[in-house]
């Protein structure tokens, strides 16, 4: 063959084997990039969650500090009566000793 002609082939068979090396790493590239696009939508989907359970969570402890500042309140009305009744018991036992 010609020296020439013989150049050219290696270089065309060199560049064929480049352009097969970028097809391939393109390739992956896109199937990687594809993982990561899923991974992202997971995580995009779990934090969603994530900040709807922590939203929740918000809402029932102030629900519960409500309810427990409503039953403080009520056991101190509670003991105030006691008191008020056990007081009222104390002067009727006086009374009815003397």
């Amino acid at each position: 063959m010609h020296p020439i002609r013989e150049e050219e082939d290696d270089i065309l068979a060199r560049l064929e084997t480049r352009l097969e090396n970028v097809t391939g790493i393109i390739t992956r590239l896109k199937d990687r990039n594809a993982e990561l696009e899923a991974q992202l939508r997971e995580a995009l989907s779990a934090r969603e969650a994530a900040e709807t359970a922590a939203a929740e969570a918000q809402e029932e402890a102030v629900r519960m500090r409500s309810e427990t500042e409503g039953l403080r309140s009520r056991q101190k009305q509670a003991a105030t009566r006691i008191k008020t009744l056990l007081s009222q018991v104390e002067q009727m036992d006086l009374l009815t000793e003397g």
